[in-house]
């Protein structure tokens, strides 16, 4: 009777699991301890059930009381150990360790490990568990998915930006940094690929070997190359490096100078990446003059005969077309954006000159001089013009220029100038407030609740636009100032012939 199956394979106890009846599911084991409870028609066994859904109860459940070791198996090929990695259950995933840690080295129809995934999502913390338990299971670090290019799991983190798992993985096996997938790939490469901020990673041990720095795909790119082709103007410390191999050719005998030199200047970076690589003694290839005098060659053809180079000539007007709408766009913006912070300043400097509480009659000071709410005002007030200010340099040096890496730059710096002074305005206004309130308790709570809520949702809406945008920050010299890289994430979706990871 308990074993009875219904049209969709499930039986008392897959019904039992589904809707989380402890004691159900207790009673239905003791009755049958022997019967190890298979998958129904969709693959899924009650233990498997019971991790995806994050029911702990019912895992313990299960593994405890079953005589015999209960069924694992789940949707395509995956295991009870892979649903609660995917699911980020780590209480779950020790308890099934502890139970049979042989799990860590299945892989589902994919070819995917529990590593994998973990490496794929990002879990430091369930990677780390499962690498204390692979000590006699170390082949699955070397493990990579055929489907997917060949890729292991210090592949996959890598590939999706996930620093904390590709240093954990290097640090448990260095060696597995010297594997590289079907195209060649190592770890810096797919790091690169993504666009990723790596910074910190750079200082990582295994990351400054010479073989992974200067190391080659198929196509003979070094990480260098990838990082002129994409673009990318935040690998500074990875540009200056003497470890890294300025010169390197890839299979087309083109230096990285050569790629970001011929490269369309999409992100307005090109001649910022140019100067870090010329200061740095990188040179064009051998094939590099040849393709400047090839491109002046070209120019001189368009020039001479109105008959040829059509396609040519379009392409250049479209180009120099593009290039003037990006400026008319930048400077439109810093029009907008010049508007809001006169205003800012306008009144801030006109609060510093209206201290509340006014002035004494007889020497002129203000007259809550000695209270700290008042000073604080001040500070901000201060803070709000200087600012407010700065930002209205930079948007009226903005209005002098037309080079896109200038336009681009001096937009981000008046961006991050005017939203710090809007914050130091509040702040300003919150303190008069509080300076001139009368001593009510809950007048002064009411004010600083409602500013509050201001900085709550000054704080989501920039992280909401960073998150959305994929804005990097890296803070430089005074005043902190912040350069914005509004890089759009471009994923690498783990999947061939229609078939994902997930």
């Amino acid at each position: 009777m308990l074993r009875m199956m219904n049209q969709e394979g499930d039986t008392a106890l897959h019904e039992a699991v589904r809707y989380r009846h402890p004691k159900v599911v207790k009673l239905l084991i003791k009755e049958d301890p022997k019967f190890t409870y298979g998958p129904n028609n969709k693959g899924c066994s009650p233990l498997y059930m019971a991790a995806e859904r994050g029911f702990d109860d019912l895992v313990d459940i299960i593994l405890e009381t079953s005589v015999t070791s209960p069924d694992h198996r789940g949707l395509k090929g995956r295991t009870a150990l892979h649903a609660a990695v995917i699911y980020k259950h780590p209480e779950m995933v020790h308890k099934i360790l502890e139970w049979k840690k042989e799990l860590i080295k299945e892989v589902d129809n994919n070819g995917s490990s529990p590593l994998h995934c973990a490496a794929y999502l990002g879990y430091t913390s369930i990677a780390r568990q499962l690498l204390d338990k692979s000590e006699y299971e170390s082949q699955v670090i070397y493990l990579g998915i055929k489907d997917v290019d060949n890729m292991t799991a210090l592949h996959i983190a890598a590939s999706r930006g996930h620093k904390g798992v590709a240093k954990l993985l290097a640090s448990y096996y260095p060696d597995c940094c010297e594997q590289v997938d079907d195209k060649g790939n190592n770890a810096i490469h797919l790091f690169m690929s993504q666009r990723r901020h790596f910074l910190k990673l750079f200082y990582a041990r295994w990351f400054r070997a010479r073989g992974l720095l200067n190391g080659k795909n198929k196509m003979g790119q070094t990480p260098l190359h990838l990082l002129a082709d994409f673009q990318m103007d935040h690998g500074t410390d990875f540009i200056m490096s003497q470890r890294v191999d300025k010169m390197a050719l890839n299979e087309q005998n083109l230096t990285a100078t050569d790629i970001i030199s011929s490269a369309k200047d999409s992100l307005g970076r090109q001649d910022s990446i140019l100067r870090k690589l010329k200061s740095v003694k990188a040179r064009a290839g051998p094939l590099g003059w040849q393709w400047v005098l090839k491109a002046i060659n070209e120019n001189k053809g368009v020039n001479r005969s109105d008959d040829k180079g059509g396609v040519n000539r379009s392409k250049d007007k479209g180009e120099d077309s593009e290039g003037r709408d990006f400026t008319k766009a930048m400077k439109k913006k810093g029009e907008n954006h010049l508007l809001v912070v006169t205003l800012i300043a306008t009144i801030t400097f006109a609060a510093g000159f209206t201290l509340p509480g006014g002035y004494k009659d007889d020497d002129g000071m203000a007259i809550l001089s000695k209270k700290t709410a008042l000073k604080i005002f001040v500070v901000a007030d201060t803070t709000a013009l200087v600012l407010s200010m700065a930002a209205v340099c930079v948007y009226f040096f903005m209005a002098l220029n037309n080079r896109k890496e200038v336009l681009h730059d001096f937009l981000n710096w008046g961006f991050n100038l005017t939203m710090y002074a809007m914050a130091a305005m509040m702040i300003a206004f919150m303190m008069g407030l509080y300076t001139v309130l009368p001593d009510s308790a809950w007048l002064v709570v009411f004010v600083c609740a409602i500013c509050g809520c201001f900085f709550i949702f000054f704080s989501c809406i920039l992280r909401k636009f960073y998150s959305s945008w994929k804005v990097m920050i890296k803070s430089s010299f005074w005043l902190r100032k912040f350069k914005l890289f509004v890089i759009k994430g471009q994923q690498l979706p783990l999947m061939r012939r229609g078939n994902h990871l997930f």
